[in-house]
C-alpha cells in the first residue's frame, strides 16, 4: 500500500485508458487518493480527451474524481507538432473511432487544469505526486506560472522520451516529447523533486504476448476489459505499426507507480531534450560524462510478469465499490 495522493494529466489515448483503469482500481482499494485528472492535447484534441476521460470513469462507476481540461495546444506549434498530429496512432478521437454515441461531460469543472494543479498541490504540499502520461504542456505552465509550484511537489512519473535516441514519432523521438519539447525543456531544467522517467525503450522490453492479452486478459468479463477490447481493435484495423509485444507505455508507469518494484535498473542521470537539431528535435540527450547534477531517475528495464499480475488485480478491483 502506497497511501499516494495523486494528479494525473493524461492525453487519454488507449495506453491512458489503461492506467487511468490500473490507477481507479487502487483509488477504489484505497491504496492512493486520486485527487484530480487534468487534460493536455496530444493523442488527440483536448476536447476529445475530456470525453475519453468521462468514457473511462464511467465505464470503471466512479464519480468523485475531479476533471480538468488543459492546454489545448504545445508552448510552441510548429510543422513538427502538426505532423505528430496527424498521426493519429490511437485514431482521430483518441480512442480508435469506435464510439459514437455523445459522453457526458457535463461535470468537467471550470476551473483550468494549470489552476486546479497548482491550487491542489498548494493545498497538500509535499503531498501530491504529479503522474504525467501526455505531453508536459500543463506541467511546464504551472511551473511558469506559478513560482511555488515545484517547491510544493512530492515527486514526478513521466512517461515519455527516449535514452538510445530511438524513436516512435521520428527515427529519433518519443511522442510526448516530440510534442511539446520546449515543456520538456522546461520540467527538466526547473524541477527540484524526484522525477521518475519511462523512456519508450523500456516499455520496448515488454515480454507480455499479445496471445496473453487476447486470450487471458481480454477474456475477463468487465466493463473495463470491453472498453480497452473495443478501442485497441478499433485502433488496430488502421495502425501502420506493429509490435512483437504488447506495449501499453502509461499503463507500465502506473503499474510502477502503484509496485516501485516493477521498476528494474534504475539509473540517475542528468536529462535535457534536444531543441534545434534538424533531425533530432525532441530526442532526450543524457549527460554520459557526469558533468552535471543528476535530474531523473531513469528506469530501464521492468518485470512484466509482476505487471500482469497487477493487471488482472486490477480489472477485478476496479468494478468492486468499497463500502467502508
Amino acid at each position: 500500500m502506497t497511501g499516494k495522493s495523486i494528479i494525473i494529466d493524461c492525453d487519454a489515448g488507449i495506453d491512458d485508458a489503461l492506467a487511468l483503469i490500473i490507477l481507479i482500481a487502487a483509488h477504489k482499494q484505497k491504496e492512493i487518493e486520486i485527487k484530480a485528472i487534468t487534460c493536455v492535447n496530444g493523442n488527440t484534441t483536448v476536447e476529445n480527451v475530456v470525453k475519453n476521460v468521462f468514457k473511462t470513469l464511467d465505464v470503471c462507476e466512479v464519480t468523485d474524481i475531479p476533471v480538468f481540461q488543459g492546454a489545448y495546444a504545445p508552448l510552441l506549434c510548429t510543422q513538427h507538432t502538426e505532423q505528430a498530429a496527424e498521426e493519429q496512432y490511437h485514431g482521430g478521437d483518441g480512442f480508435g473511432d469506435v464510439y459514437t454515441t455523445k459522453m457526458d461531460t457535463s461535470s468537467l469543472q471550470t476551473e483550468h487544469a494549470v489552476c486546479a494543479m497548482n491550487r491542489i498541490v498548494s493545498q497538500y504540499p509535499d503531498r501530491i505526486t504529479v503522474v504525467c502520461m501526455g505531453p508536459l504542456t500543463n506541467i511546464a505552465l504551472a511551473i511558469k506560472m506559478y513560482p511555488h509550484f515545484v517547491e510544493n511537489v512530492k515527486e514526478f512519473y513521466v512517461m515519455g522520451g527516449n535514452i538510445t535516441a530511438q524513436g516512435n514519432i521520428t527515427p529519433q523521438a518519443e511522442f510526448n516529447f516530440y510534442m511539446d519539447p520546449e515543456s520538456v525543456h522546461i520540467v527538466l531544467n526547473c524541477n527540484k523533486k524526484p522525477l521518475w522517467l519511462l523512456p519508450w525503450e523500456t516499455c520496448l522490453k515488454s515480454y507480455i504476448s499479445h496471445e496473453w492479452r487476447q486470450k487471458v486478459f481480454g477474456q475477463i468479463e468487465k466493463p473495463c476489459i470491453q472498453l480497452m477490447n473495443d478501442i485497441e481493435d478499433g485502433c488496430s484495423k488502421t495502425r501502420k505499426k506493429h509490435f512483437p509485444t504488447y506495449i501499453v507505455c502509461d499503463a507500465i508507469l502506473a503499474g510502477i507507480l502503484l509496485r516501485p518494484k516493477i521498476a528494474q535498473d534504475v539509473i540517475e542521470y542528468h536529462a535535457d531534450i534536444e531543441l534545434s537539431g534538424n533531425r533530432t528535435r525532441g530526442q532526450v540527450v543524457l549527460d554520459h560524462l557526469l558533468s552535471n547534477k543528476p535530474n531523473v531517475f531513469l528506469i530501464q528495464r521492468f518485470d512484466s510478469e509482476m505487471f500482469k499480475d497487477l493487471l488482472i488485480s486490477s480489472v477485478h478491483n476496479c468494478h468492486k465499490i468499497d463500502v467502508q
